[in-house]
């Protein structure tokens, strides 16, 4: 076993040095942003998020994420600046084989495993920078209730024969730590803006144990960094639409929704996370008044030796309040 936690958490050791450079290298974060138009009155958001690829003619791997999230606006937060935000969501996601009616687990290419976790974070954004902390509490296998939630998905909505479910992860408690930051450049001003993002990001825990880089480009009406929803900031309500187009590099050190929990566990079945996933996709999204709309289109490589490349489709819709 202590063989294995080395194996599997290794490769995090690498990174160290990364997020040591997240933490020093926003020390421009200190201080108030004077690009920021906010209004007093929006102190708080109700947001609905979902996952799906469905909508793109596939039900395998990733098949669906349901998301609730309230944010609250900071008046004075932990470094006395006014774009400081606490975040808090809870969420199910649903992953299945490609063969969801195959009572085979042999047949199967990744296992049947469903996620139910709460979720809280801290963000903070000056100027051009922007930094994210977040802790998710967990639990993977049936307590999740994702299996019969997809059925009944599917009887009342696709009318289609569910998936099988043999072979499920078995119960698993998880915690994570998960830190980003973010730089932007503004190639082009409004009310066409062009605007440039590297968004590096860790994750490490007993779900998931990652490096990962985006780099993002937005083109269209978007607020500066402070009081744009591309970077989910609440307190404004000028008005934006735009889209972005991005691509992102992981490098995984651990994926227990694959592999199992790093501590033990006695599913039936587990495959080996492969180490390196490219990712891709474009959004659309549009700031209206105190209301907020986003539809996204994401694709990545295989998440396995085992099985293909996967995508699926965002929908999301905010209020502000």
């Amino acid at each position: 076993m202590n063989l294995f936690l080395r194996t599997s958490l290794k490769p995090i050791y690498t990174f160290i040095p990364l997020l040591i450079v997240f933490l020093v290298v926003p020390s421009g974060l200190l201080g108030q942003s004077p690009d920021t138009k906010q209004d007093t009155l929006i102190k708080h958001q109700l947001r609905l998020h979902h996952d799906n690829d469905f909508f793109t003619l596939t039900d395998r791997y990733y098949s669906s994420g349901l998301f609730l999230h309230y944010t609250h606006l900071l008046k004075n937060g932990l470094l006395n600046g006014d774009n400081e935000q606490l975040t808090f969501s809870i969420g199910q996601e649903v992953y299945t084989p490609s063969d969801i009616e195959t009572t085979e687990i042999l047949e199967q290419d990744r296992p049947y495993v469903g996620f139910l976790g709460l979720k809280g974070g801290w963000s903070y954004v000056k100027k051009k920078n922007g930094l994210d902390l977040s802790l998710l509490l967990g639990v993977a296998g049936k307590a999740s209730g994702a299996g019969g939630f997809q059925r009944w998905y599917h009887q009342v909505f696709v009318i289609s024969d569910p998936p099988i479910w043999v072979g499920e992860m078995e119960n698993s408690m998880h915690a994570n730590l998960y830190t980003s930051y973010r730089r932007e450049w503004q190639l082009a001003p409004n009310p066409f803006s062009i605007t440039l993002v590297a968004q590096p990001s860790l994750a490490f825990g007993t779900r998931d144990v990652y490096a990962h880089t985006d780099l993002i480009a937005y083109f269209g009406r978007k607020n500066p960094m402070a009081s744009s929803m591309a970077n989910n900031r609440i307190g404004a309500t000028q008005r934006e639409i735009f889209f972005s187009l991005r691509a992102g590099y992981r490098f995984v050190g651990h994926n227990a929704l694959l592999e199992g929990n790093p501590f033990g566990d006695a599913s039936v079945l587990l495959v080996p996370a492969n180490k390196e996933i490219i990712y891709a996709g474009f959004d659309v999204q549009h700031r209206f008044g105190k209301n907020e709309y986003w539809f996204g289109y994401r694709m990545h490589s295989a998440e396995a030796s085992s099985t293909k490349s996967h995508k699926y489709v965002i929908l999301s819709y905010a209020r502000n309040f």
